[in-house]
């Protein structure tokens, strides 16, 4: 039996004990929330997707941050070179950032 891509409103909501209604409150505040769609509209979302969700999820309920404020930490979050898997923000700054490092530890090796 194949592992499944993708996921239902449904299915999710029951696999991280949530309503459907707190995903799609979610997905409309949260931009980096952006379950795809099919031809009848009605949202699948990848493993990714739910990765997503559960740092919302732990960023509000666990760290009891506010809308606003896991906004902002989830922002840093996805600025931050560790979450690669994540959508980075400034991806050519993070990478002229890694190019640098790549060049002192380079410099370090040739002393």
């Amino acid at each position: 039996m194949t592992e499944k891509e993708f996921f239902s409103i449904k299915e999710v909501a029951d696999m991280l004990s949530l309503k459907p209604y707190i995903l799609r409150y979610w997905e409309k505040e949260f931009a980096i929330l952006k379950p795809r769609r099919n031809r009848v509209n009605r949202r699948y979302y990848s493993k990714k997707d739910i990765d997503i969700i559960r740092m919302i999820k732990s960023v509000l309920y666990e760290q009891g941050y506010t809308i606003a404020g896991a906004k902002k930490k989830l922002v840093t979050l996805t600025e931050a070179p560790e979450q690669l898997s994540l959508p980075l923000r400034n991806k050519s700054k993070v990478l002229r950032e890694i190019k640098e490092e790549l060049k002192k530890i380079s410099g370090m090796i040739k002393d």
